[in-house]
């Protein structure tokens, strides 16, 4: 008995010895693949000059495959129609497989390591978007043909490149389709960096099972718009003379909604969403106003969500007029999504759920445009989300509609103001803010869980922050000295 004990011992360090042994193969098999994409990224960037670099592969090399993933770029206008091809073709894979199954693979520019069903990145692919001159690059690289890699001195060389003029792009989106063995891989970097918001299918999601993941590039993904109190794009944005703010995201240009909002008004105004005049009880379903003074309007959300459309200002300046919502429906779900083409004026009034515990800031979501102006005097009472990002000074001209009849605006040089004993309870999402030496009240802004905003209704997402489309394929040629 003490034999075989001795002998179990003795088996299991075995196996740990040849496990770490491995585990230690795999990474220096990593770092070669890592200095490998390097090396070719270089080849591509320098003409027809050679690379040369040891590659360490194992005992059985790496296997290049010149076509076994495909790509296709295409741009598509707002409505869906007109799709134009950019360009498709073929991607070069490198791939090392140990015995346990893990693969290393260089893919694009990029290198993966893939497990069974997990993927992971361990070198971002060169694609390079440019927010100054809103520039997208998107680098392909192909190789010459199949063959195996052995271990040892290996010579790298680019034998042709094929650059795609520079695509214009205006008021169209720019979608990318990739067909890949390591396309999780693919969709975890594009997830990664741009958020959950570009993926339009995964990988093996719905009727998807062949490994394709398609994304939509090209504009700032907002779905983290609210995580905390307060968005701005610099902290030189806010003018807080009453330190009211401490929760404050800066460093981020969220994408202005002008177009979905524009589009949405004219969608109901000239189709099938309800007339109303800014008086009355209403339930789900979608409306339209030209503007709301003064309005008197209660939701009752127990059998879904309400969009409501404004073509102009919302102000309210006095205490019987305010926007509720009196059932938030089931387990508190139900939202209220006001797009507002004009300004957002409150001295008085309110626009908060009356739900009581099932009321969160989530209720009510107010939308505004990058020149929408928001101003908070005397005392309102707001209880929601505010989404008015913009890139715009509130000084320049664009603003001409602003300050309208009523406001207290005191700063023309930022977006929203506040001023007076306001009860303000939410998170906002603007340009800049100045905050008046007499404020108070507004003391509880609050961060939202995002997994629960869906700030852009179905169809109308925003034209992309995107001018001018870079595509070069490079074919690179790979082989032992």
């Amino acid at each position: 008995m003490v034999a075989a004990g001795s002998l179990g011992i003795f088996l299991i360090a075995g196996d740990a010895i040849t496990g770490a042994e491995q585990q230690s193969e795999q990474e220096r098999i990593e770092q070669a693949f890592v200095e490998l994409s390097n090396s070719i990224s270089s080849s591509a960037g320098s003409g027809d000059v050679s690379q040369s670099m040891e590659l360490h592969a194992g005992d059985r090399g790496a296997i290049a495959h010149h076509d076994s993933a495909t790509y296709k770029i295409w741009t598509q206008n707002y409505n869906g129609s007109n799709n134009n091809t950019v360009a498709n073709g073929s991607i070069g894979t490198i791939e090392y497989e140990d015995d346990d199954g893990t693969k290393i693979a260089y893919e694009g520019g990029a290198v993966f390591r893939e497990t069974g069903i997990q993927t992971r990145v361990l070198s971002s692919p060169p694609i390079d978007y440019n927010h100054e001159t809103s520039t997208l690059s998107f680098p392909v690289v192909g190789l010459t043909e199949d063959k195996t890699i052995d271990s040892g001195d290996i010579t790298i060389k680019q034998t042709n490149v094929d650059r795609e003029p520079t695509n214009y792009i205006q008021n169209d989106h720019v979608f990318v389709e990739i067909h890949s063995e390591y396309c999780r891989g693919w969709q975890q970097y594009f997830t990664e960096q741009a958020g959950d918001t570009t993926l339009q299918e995964s990988c093996y999601g719905g009727e998807n099972e062949d490994g394709t993941v398609k994304v939509r590039l090209g504009y700032d993904d907002i779905s983290n718009a609210f995580s905390s109190g307060v968005a701005v794009p610099s902290e030189d944005n806010i003018n807080d003379k009453k330190d009211t703010f401490d929760d404050i995201s800066s460093g981020k240009q969220y994408q202005p909604m002008d177009g979905t909002i524009q589009q949405l008004t004219d969608d109901f105004e000239n189709g099938s969403a309800e007339h109303i005049d800014g008086y009355g009880e209403y339930t789900e379903g979608d409306y339209y106003a030209e503007e709301l003074i003064n309005p008197n309007l209660e939701f009752n959300l127990s059998d879904g969500d309400a969009v409501l459309a404004v073509d102009g200002d919302v102000r309210i300046d006095d205490n019987s007029g305010g926007i509720t919502v009196s059932d938030c429906g089931p387990d508190g779900e139900g939202q209220l999504k006001i797009y507002v083409e004009g300004d957002l004026v409150m001295s008085k009034g309110e626009i908060q759920p009356d739900c009581g515990e099932d009321g969160g800031i989530e209720t009510i979501q107010v939308y505004g445009m990058s020149t929408t102006g928001i101003d908070f005097h005397s005392n309102p009472t707001f209880n929601g989300l505010i989404y008015a990002a913009s890139d715009k000074d509130p000084a320049d001209d664009d603003f001409n509609g602003w300050p309208v009849e009523g406001s207290k605006k005191r700063d023309d040089s930022y977006q929203l103001n506040f001023q007076g004993a306001n009860e303000f309870k939410g998170a906002m999402v603007v340009h800049s803010i100045n905050t008046d030496s007499n404020l108070n009240g507004v003391d509880d802004v609050t961060p939202e869980d995002d997994a629960v905003i869906e700030p852009i209704p179905d169809g109308y997402a925003p034209a992309p922050q995107l001018t001018y489309l870079n595509l070069a394929e490079h074919e690179i040629e790979i082989k032992n000295n």
